[in-house]
Formats: C-alpha cells, sequence, structure tokens
C-alpha cells in the first residue's frame, strides 16, 4: 500500500511518520511546505497542478491529509491564507482522492463544537464558534462532496473519513511549537502570571492519535461496519484540564514552585472559544484503539529539556 501524509513535518506529522516507519508493507511518502526536509518533499497543496502531478506520479492508495493552519486567533488575523490551506487545498485533494479512488482521512477539529452540550457524537450538531471551526467544518463538507461520486462505484468501501481531534501535545523542538507546551513558557518566570481557568480540554498524545489514524486506515480498508461511505470518528483524551490545571501538572511533573501562577476564570481573549468540547469515543474505540498516554504522566518528560 502506499500512502501519502500532508503536514508531515508538523507536531502530529512526525509522530505518524515514525510510526509509519515500523510498517514494512507501506511505502510512506510525507510532504510539507515551509519545513520540508529530506526525507519529506516540498508540496504546496493550494496549487492545483503540482497537486495532480505529484498524485499522478506517487499514486497513493490513501491520503492522510493533516496539514492545516490550527490557531484561531492566526486565522482570524488572515482569513483568506487560512482559508486557502483549510478549505481549498482540502478540495484540490479531495478531487485527486475521487478521480483516482484514493481513500482519504481528513483530520479535523472538536472546535466544530460549540461546547455548550458536551459529551458530543459523531451525529451530534455542530456549530462552530470561530473562523477555524467553520473552515474545517466546511472542509469536512468539500471532502464528502468530492468523494460522494465514487461511494456506488467502491463496492461498499469507505472512500474516506474524518477525524475529528482535540489540542495535541508531543515532543517539540519549542515550546511554543504546541499551544499545549507554551503553557510552560509561564514557568519558566517568579512574574506573577495569569492563566486562563475556564475552557475545559482534553488533550492528547500525538502517538495516541496516530495509532488512531491507522486503526481507522486498516479498519475502513478492510470494511469493518463501523466505516460508512465517509463516517466521522472522535478522539480525546480522558482527562480534563484548562490551561491552568495544566501549568499546574507541568510544575507538578517538573517538581518546581508554581504558586505566581494564579487562576483567571475569564474567557481567553481573540478568537471566541468553546468552552467543554468532550468527544465520546466509543466508535473510535469500536475498532480496537485505546489511549495510551495520559497528561499527567507524559508531560514532565516532554517539556524537562527545556528547564535542564
Amino acid at each position: 500500500m502506499k500512502l501519502l501524509v500532508t503536514g508531515a513535518s508538523g507536531l502530529l506529522g512526525r509522530s505518524l511518520m515514525k510510526l509509519l516507519a515500523s510498517y514494512p508493507d507501506i511505502e510512506t511518502k510525507g510532504v510539507a511546505f515551509s519545513r520540508a526536509k529530506a526525507p519529506l518533499e516540498k508540496l504546496d497543496l493550494t496549487e492545483e497542478r503540482s497537486v495532480a502531478l505529484f498524485f499522478a506520479h506517487f499514486r497513493p492508495d490513501v491520503v492522510i491529509h493533516l496539514a492545516a493552519e490550527r490557531r484561531p486567533d492566526i486565522v482570524d488575523t488572515d482569513l483568506e491564507r487560512a482559508r486557502a490551506i483549510n478549505v481549498d487545498a482540502t478540495q484540490i485533494i479531495a478531487r485527486e482522492c475521487a478521480k483516482r479512488g484514493v481513500f482519504l482521512l481528513l483530520i479535523s477539529t472538536d472546535y466544530v463544537f460549540d461546547g455548550s452540550a458536551p459529551p458530543y457524537f459523531p451525529n451530534s450538531p455542530v456549530h462552530p464558534l470561530n473562523e477555524y471551526g467553520r473552515m474545517k467544518l466546511e472542509a469536512e463538507r468539500v471532502a464528502e462532496t468530492a468523494l460522494s461520486g465514487i461511494v456506488r462505484a467502491s463496492g461498499g468501501r469507505s472512500v474516506g473519513a474524518v477525524l475529528r481531534i482535540p489540542i495535541l501535545y508531543g515532543p517539540v523542538g519549542y515550546l511554543e511549537e504546541s499551544s499545549v507546551t507554551e503553557i510552560a513558557l509561564a514557568l519558566k518566570s517568579t512574574e506573577p502570571r495569569n492563566i486562563e481557568h475556564w475552557a475545559h480540554r482534553y488533550p492528547a498524545h500525538v502517538d495516541d492519535v496516530s495509532t488512531a489514524i491507522m486503526a481507522i486506515v486498516e479498519a475502513c480498508m478492510q470494511r469493518t461496519a463501523a466505516c460508512g461511505p465517509f463516517p466521522r470518528f472522535l478522539l480525546s483524551g480522558k482527562e480534563a484540564y484548562t490551561k491552568y490545571e495544566m501549568a499546574k501538572a507541568m510544575a507538578a511533573a517538573l517538581g518546581i514552585d508554581a504558586s505566581h501562577i494564579r487562576p483567571d476564570p475569564s474567557p481567553p481573549k481573540g478568537a471566541p472559544r468553546p468552552r467543554d468540547c468532550r468527544m465520546d469515543t466509543s466508535l473510535l474505540e469500536s475498532l480496537g484503539w485505546r489511549q495510551e498516554k495520559y497528561f499527567s504522566s507524559s508531560i514532565g518528560d516532554i517539556i524537562k529539556p527545556f528547564f535542564s
């Protein structure tokens, strides 16, 4: 099987590429743009002709589309650029997949929900509060529309799927690379600091998301009952944290004082965020996936190198 990963240089992409290297029967190609370094190839996903040529040359059987602008506040400052990668590139890729009968797994977000009525299920009503969530929901829909034409021709096989994920953490090159590890910057100083203590988040380790991705791909390619023509799977971490609680957990893992950190009960500034997007993971778990890494026991090793 040939598998293409977009956004392969990112936090999740690096984890997935490492996991895929352990599959001897999968030929993997990773693409990136601003951080494309060998063995990754550089590809502008917003250039339709470039994408078509890449598909024609590599001929993937599966595409895992990770590439996106995931920072809601950055999305708001440059809507045109964000839309190009979050929506337009998804449509270009989905059309190529439809043309060639390629299975597409699109990574989406819990921000398609408004956070007012958790827990959320695959068929729960969607109501994104910010532009990022609206773009990712539109990306889901354009992908499903593009692939709908080959559903009947597929003989019952899934032609694509969506995996909605929460805030992510994992090994980083610098603390600011992830909105989770960025919180640890507050622990590098003893200056009083207020940290948001309003929204509940369910952080997931990128390695757990990577195993979920492969569970979905394998199940859908084998026509497992849980996989319809275009199913939506949900992944949430089992532990709930506000950003303030994450900071306290980080301090405890490092064994350092955090008395200068104070909880701020106000909603965060910038793009609106949902308050609680806990998602039910039953459908994903029906494929045999289980969470292996927990924030409380994993975050210390991730941020410790930045506190030596």
